[in-house]
């Protein structure tokens, strides 16, 4: 192929290309393309179809002894290439990315002679190569009548290809227009309370079910979708419900709910308008999917060496492996087709490091015989359940490409897989379900507005505003000489500031790439962040100025980084051995890291005398889906923990643990009747008490100062409603 492109012309879309002359035409009229991205269009045109490895790239463009910023340079290349045809990495048509790889040229190409008139050559002397082709030319034309012959013929021919793309052009857009479901949408939010976590619509569009959270105690509810009058059918308990659907009837609820203990998800179904819960099967890892006759059930079963996607007959109760991956590669979100034929579901690596998240894609697999197949070539950095539409002509799901920070609602067209966006915004929407008439979805939409406040530990004393506006998604942090260091995100990117404890004298320490979920040690001199400037995730250091940036090693996504008292240790999460994130360590001057504990671990805190560390701790039926149930500490050197301390469902773990100034209790995030609050744990024995008393607006972290005398914390709303999605020319 590399070798017939190189002899002439190449044509994909609307456009040509001359590769003997270097020039890139659309609709036959000359483009301006700077010479490095027309090579790297040669380069891919060479190979369609074929990821090109930037490397590849970097050697064909930039001779090994070229001094020059690769990285910068080649997104600038690619970025120049995609303006030019119009292209865009969020929904490439002609260039695609492939993450921590390279570049693929996705669209369909042909080799031949250009069609712009102009690069024609008519001589006087000659009879033509446009004379030859045409029908019924005799070939003794005298020549002094063939330049009139052949430019009426040449506008006949032209007059004719008009005629026969017009008539393309409207075929295919009238194509689309039958075939292209919300392309103009209509969205009614119909929840206001702000407490919604997950939500479906029926098969016939008249109910929607809803999980409300109210002080860490969930219960499911239906509304009829014409009313605003809610059905409590399943009372708030203290579990999580991993997802909710409806049978193809519409008459029944079913739902999967787990507790934060280690005891296994059971899956439930119940009347839609209320009734005695009627528990079917335990040990689900995934929202259950019914068949299209409702009498078989799919699922994801995870143990811990194995993720596997399972059919079970409700009936009977008798189950059937339809595949399965061994860890850490992992199966979710199935989905049965409406003609029962296969099952729709996310495929990842949890392991692999990406910038963003991990590269999950969507494959169907055979009721029949378990063979698989892409259902499209994208992927993305997080997908979040997947639904049907009712006429299968394509999945809905709730997704985060990598060039956003949150989820939105697209529309993955079957059998074609072409991708598209139907939500956008600073709004994400978690979840997407849609009725059997393909014209209605329902989601979960997330709003939060957050700032950062202080306030002294003394009773009594009133909270003072620091920094206002976006304020990311990681802890504020105390330097030891009083100074906060926080994490606004602003232009789609997140970087480290320090300031004054009253938010004066603000100063940004970080310009490169995302930057945050800092940690400081006891000297303040150096700190410890999470980088992807480098393209993966990365942990680095850097003076409390932000000068000798340093990166020390690689991370994964929600790598969370601590710095012992003395500066010279990091303590953090990653995915270790067993497919989930254990426990590790790494001097901060870098160097190999050591697994100090091969269990679940999330959010280590080192105490203040740097001789132990407390997390959020699981350490039974571990698999990729496990969620903490404890806390634990264990000795800076690692091994098994000397406590281990039972936390309830209310306890928030996705905010941090601090130690207190004393070393002898722990402080975390528990959602009770009052509202989100500071606890105390103690580790010599007791009850944990509440510290703060905060009342209305949601606590998201916080940091005691260093001489525990100030408290820092992030505050704010964060309101989750469900939201229906309609089709507009459905209406």
């Amino acid at each position: 192929m590399a070798e017939q492109i190189h002899k002439g012309f190449v044509r994909f879309g609307v456009f040509e290309v001359n590769l003997r002359s270097g020039e890139l035409r659309k609709h036959g009229l000359r483009l301006r393309l700077p010479g490095q991205p027309l090579k790297i269009l040669t380069i891919l045109l060479e190979q369609p179809g074929e990821v090109i490895t930037r490397e590849q790239i970097q050697k064909s463009l930039w001779p090994h002894d070229t001094f020059v910023d690769f990285e910068h340079s080649l997104n600038s290349a690619i970025k120049k290439l995609r303006e030019a045809l119009g292209d865009s990495a969020g929904h490439p048509r002609y260039i695609e990315t492939v993450p921590r790889l390279g570049y693929r040229f996705i669209a369909p190409v042909s080799l031949g002679e250009p069609t712009d008139p102009s690069t024609f050559v008519v001589s006087a002397g000659t009879t033509t190569a446009i004379a030859e082709t045409l029908p019924g030319r005799p070939l003794d034309v005298p020549v002094e009548h063939s330049w009139s012959l052949q430019v009426k013929r040449a506008f006949q021919i032209a007059a004719l290809l008009a005629i026969i793309a017009a008539a393309w052009w409207l075929t295919e857009s009238l194509r689309q227009v039958r075939t292209a479901a919300f392309e103009t949408v209509r969205t009614t939010r119909v929840t206001s309370d702000g407490q919604a976590i997950k939500a479906a619509i029926s098969p016939d569009g008249r109910y929607i079910a809803y999980t409300l959270d109210i002080s860490g105690r969930e219960s499911l509810l239906v509304r009829r979708a014409t009313t605003l009058h809610d059905i409590e059918i399943v009372p708030p308990s203290p579990v999580h419900y991993l997802g909710i659907t409806f049978s193809p009837d519409s008459e029944t609820v079913y739902y999967v709910t787990h507790t934060a203990e280690a005891t296994p998800s059971v899956l439930y179904r119940v009347p839609v308008l209320g009734g005695s819960p009627q528990k079917l099967k335990e040990d689900l890892a995934s929202p259950p999917s019914l068949s299209p006759d409702g009498t078989r059930i799919a699922f994801v079963r995870e143990s811990a060496a194995e993720s596997s996607l399972m059919i079970g007959d409700l009936d009977s109760g008798r189950e059937r492996r339809l595949s399965s991956r061994k860890l850490p590669n992992v199966l979710d979100y199935p989905a049965w087709s409406p003609d029962g034929r296969f099952i729709a579901c996310t495929a990842l690596d949890a392991s692999l490091v990406s910038a963003k998240g991990s590269d999950a894609r969507i494959i169907g697999i055979s009721v029949e015989d378990g063979t698989e197949r892409v259902l499209s070539a994208r992927t993305w950095a997080f997908i979040r359940q997947l639904a049907w539409l009712g006429n299968g002509t394509g999945l809905v799901m709730s997704a985060r490409d990598e060039e956003s920070a949150f989820l939105h609602v697209w529309l993955v067209s079957y059998p074609a897989g072409i991708a598209r966006k139907l939500t956008g915004g600073l709004n994400g929407q978690t979840g997407a379900s849609a009725s059997a008439d393909s014209h209605k979805l329902v989601t979960v939409e997330e709003t939060t507005v957050s700032s950062i406040w202080r306030q002294r530990a003394t009773p009594g004393q009133q909270a003072e505003p620091v920094v206002s506006g976006s304020t990311g998604s990681s802890p504020p942090r105390w330097t030891p000489d009083g100074r906060i260091i926080y994490e606004p995100e602003l232009n789609g990117y997140t970087n480290i500031w320090i300031a004054d404890a009253d938010g004066a004298h603000r100063k940004q320490l970080t310009t490169v790439g995302n930057n945050d979920q800092s940690s400081i040690c006891a000297s303040g001199r150096t700190i410890a962040f999470i980088s992807d400037r480098s393209g993966s995730p990365a942990i680095w250091t850097m003076d409390i100025d932000g000068g000798h940036q340093t990166m020390v090693t690689k991370a994964w996504p929600n790598t969370m980084p601590e710095l012992s008292p003395d500066g010279k240790w990091i303590v953090y999460t990653a995915i270790g051995s067993g497919h989930w994130t254990t426990l590790w360590r790494v001097a901060s001057s870098g160097g190999q890291a050591v697994e100090l504990n091969d269990r679940l671990w999330q959010w280590p805190a080192v105490s203040p005398d740097g001789k132990w560390i407390a997390g959020f701790y699981a350490s039974q039926r571990l698999s990729t889906q496990t969620e903490p149930d404890s806390l634990a500490v264990i000795p800076i050197g690692g091994g098994p923990p000397v406590k281990v301390i039972p936390i309830p469902s209310f306890v928030s773990t996705l905010g941090a643990i601090r130690w207190t100034r004393d070393g002898r209790e722990l402080s975390y995030l528990e959602n009770g009747k009052d509202g989100m609050n500071i606890w105390n744990q103690p580790l010599g024995g007791g009850q944990p008490h509440q510290v703060t008393q905060f009342h209305g607006a949601s606590l998201f972290d916080f940091d005691w100062s260093h001489d525990g005398q100030q408290l820092l914390f992030r505050q704010g709303v964060r309101a989750r409603d469900v939201v229906l999605i309609q089709d507009a020319k459905s209406n």
